[in-house]
Parts: structure tokens; C-alpha cells; sequence
């Protein structure tokens, strides 16, 4: 076995440290920009010194604590479209997996035509379906709507998943006498449900992320953290501290999401990587 020098061993851990800082740099900034005095935080020299507050913190979600409810939000309209996002994905990554279709190329095409179609080009639309629905201003309307988003990533996964199930398995079931649905729900998707959380982590992480659709369909009372936070951004100025304290709030679920689930990544990402 080909052992590294030390020479090269020293160039690749500076080089990952170099990529560590590279990503984590953004991140402790604003997590040092939300706990420092607001006076600090573009001074002239830079203040790498200072004595930590958290009036920032308290001001978003304490007292007044206008933020909290949009975390609130956030969180039931993201879990909300996971929810919805499992019963209407999951059916149809089977169906193009298990099931010999004419069209199944175009409608793969379909799916990936609406990934790759921008947001703001549903908002019109939409907006006038949800207004005449009378359901503008709820959390239903951005659940249903971030569908849009959630639903072509995740049948193009499943698709993918269910592909590496081995199909012998059902059609043992199905000599046994079991129907379709039993052995999709006994059989594929116990043997597929690392790619099922991975699927399910993606589309929570896509309804979270997204501001679009709140920004148009959100009402006082339904306002998610990112449309909540573009209220700091005012003519008189713009509060970073504010801003940094909401936004360090909005990375922690996704991240906390996929550090508890880390292990169901690298099992889905690696789902049937190795042939028998």
C-alpha cells in the first residue's frame, strides 16, 4: 500500500482546513455578528474583540419576539409539505420504477421541467388560484403550492431508489397472492426507506428554504422566517444584528435534521451502489 509523504500529508489537511474555513466562515460570521454590539459589527478596523450580547436574540425571539411565530411558521408549513410530499411522490417514483409506461420519458421530462423552472413563474398563477379558492393568507395555501418544488425532486429519487429494490423480491409476493399495495408497503418500501428519509430531508430542506411562494401567499398571522426577516430591511437603515439572529435561527432545523439523520444519508446516497 502506497503511503503519503509527509510533505503531501500536510498539503491535504491544510487544504481541507482551508475548505472547512471556506464554508464555515459565512456562518460564524453571523453567529458573531448576532451576539456583538450592532456598533462593532462594521467599525473600521475590524472589532475581533468584543463582549458578547444577546439583546439581538431577545429582541427577535423573546421580546417582542416577533420572530418566533415566523419560526413557528416555518416549521409547520415545512412539515406540512413533507407530509403531503410522501402520499403523492411516492405512488408515482413506483409506478415509473415497477410498471412499463409509454410515456414515461416524458413525463421523467415533465418532472424535470418543473425543477428547472424558476419560482417567481408560478406566483401569478397561483396567486389568483389560491385568492379565488378563498384560502390566500393560510398555511394550506403554501403547503399545496410548495408541492410544486417538492413533488418532481422527490419521484425522481424514488424512481431511483425503488429501481435498486430487487424486483424478484415482489414478484415472489405477488405469486403468494399479494396484491400490489401490499407488497409496495410490506416489502419495497421497508427495503427503500433510507432513500425514503433522504427524499423526505430534501423536501423538508426545499419547503424551508423557500420564500417565493410565502411572499405572495402568506398572511400577518402565516408569515414564515424568511419573509419575516425582510421587515429589518428599511428605509431608515438596516438592523444586521436583527438580521443575523433570525437567520443563525433559520439554519439550525435543517441542520439539526441532517445530523440526526446522517446515517440514513450515506444509506440512501449509497442505495444499491453495489450489484450482487
Amino acid at each position: 500500500m502506497h503511503r503519503r509523504s509527509p510533505v503531501a500529508t500536510v498539503l491535504l489537511y491544510l487544504a481541507l482546513a482551508l475548505t472547512m474555513v471556506f464554508f464555515l466562515g459565512p456562518i460564524l460570521w453571523f453567529v458573531a455578528l448576532a451576539i456583538r454590539p450592532p456598533e462593532t459589527a462594521f467599525a473600521r478596523p475590524p472589532v475581533f474583540v468584543f463582549e458578547p450580547t444577546l439583546r439581538a436574540i431577545k429582541h427577535t425571539f423573546v421580546d417582542p419576539g416577533a420572530n418566533a411565530q415566523h419560526l413557528t411558521n416555518s416549521l409547520i408549513v415545512a412539515f406540512g409539505a413533507v407530509l403531503l410530499n410522501l402520499p403523492l411522490s411516492i405512488p408515482a417514483g413506483y409506478a415509473l420504477s415497477r410498471y412499463r409506461l409509454r410515456a414515461k420519458k416524458y413525463i421523467m421530462l415533465w418532472y424535470l421541467g418543473l425543477l428547472m423552472a424558476p419560482p417567481v413563474a408560478f406566483l401569478i398563477p397561483y396567486f389568483i388560484l389560491i385568492t379565488r379558492l378563498g384560502l390566500s393568507g393560510t398555511y394550506i395555501s403554501m403547503v399545496l403550492v410548495l408541492q410544486t418544488l417538492t413533488v418532481p425532486f422527490s419521484v425522481w429519487l424514488l424512481k431511483s431508489f425503488i429501481d435498486d429494490v430487487p424486483v424478484e423480491l415482489e414478484e415472489a409476493a405477488r405469486v403468494d397472492g399479494a396484491p400490489w399495495h401490499t407488497v409496495m408497503r410490506r416489502i419495497t418500501l421497508p427495503l427503500a426507506m433510507p432513500g425514503l428519509i433522504v427524499t423526505s430531508m430534501f423536501a423538508f430542506v426545499f419547503a424551508w428554504n423557500n420564500a417565493a411562494f410565502p411572499l405572495v401567499l402568506s398572511s400577518g398571522s402565516t408569515t414564515t422566517l424568511p419573509i419575516g426577516t425582510l421587515g429589518y430591511f428599511a428605509t431608515s437603515g438596516v438592523t444586521w444584528n436583527f438580521i443575523a439572529s433570525a437567520a443563525v435561527a433559520a439554519m439550525i432545523p435543517p441542520m439539526l435534521v441532517f445530523l440526526t439523520l446522517d446515517r440514513f444519508v450515506v444509506r440512501g446516497l449509497t442505495l444499491g451502489a453495489v450489484k450482487g
